[in-house]
């Protein structure tokens, strides 16, 4: 199975997946996204479920020019766990189109420190790319980040992150 499909079908909290998720809040994403690049500043948030609830819900702040510092959105609210967090890149060059070595690492560093966490980290952004594609960008050929939705509509992209199990190598 493909680090993409894992990623959409396994449960992530109480049966929970990242593609049920996406079903009803992708469009929520990709709306706080143009926010983003409406005031050229990162958001991030969280995405949470209260017990017996039918529909997540949607956390999320402004960051600043491009920084978004999620730590709060990882303690859900009270009666609620925490599905998925996620931030956005403000830009729509080509540069800005996938999760950066930081995010990865950041991502790595949460993970490694704290095991028990299930849930998934998501980064929103453009879905322009440099020419030639991102063969040459080890995040992606290593499947550190994955595309799990888009809108070429809109021009958003969701990238997953998958939990990793070893330290990323960006050689």
């Amino acid at each position: 199975m493909s680090a993409r499909d894992n990623l959409l079908t396994t449960p992530i909290v109480a049966g929970w997946t990242l593609a049920q998720i996406l079903n009803t809040e992708a469009p929520n994403l990709v709306k706080i996204w143009e926010d983003c690049i409406r005031d050229d500043v990162e958001y991030g948030g969280g995405i949470y479920i209260r017990a017996g609830a039918v529909r997540p819900t949607v956390n999320s702040a402004k960051g600043n020019d491009n920084n978004m510092n999620i730590e709060r959105f990882r303690t859900p609210p009270p009666g609620s766990q925490i599905l998925a967090e996620f931030h956005t890149h403000n830009g729509k060059q080509p540069k800005d189109g996938r999760p950066s070595n930081e995010d990865i690492s950041n991502h790595w560093d949460r993970t490694f420190k704290n095991p028990a966490a299930t849930h998934v980290a998501l980064v929103v952004t453009t879905t322009k790319e440099p020419a030639g594609g991102w063969g040459k960008y080890a995040a992606v050929t290593k499947e550190y980040a994955v595309i799990v939705w888009e809108d070429a509509a809109k021009g958003a992209r969701i990238w997953a992150m998958p939990r990793l199990a070893e330290k990323p190598n960006f050689d």
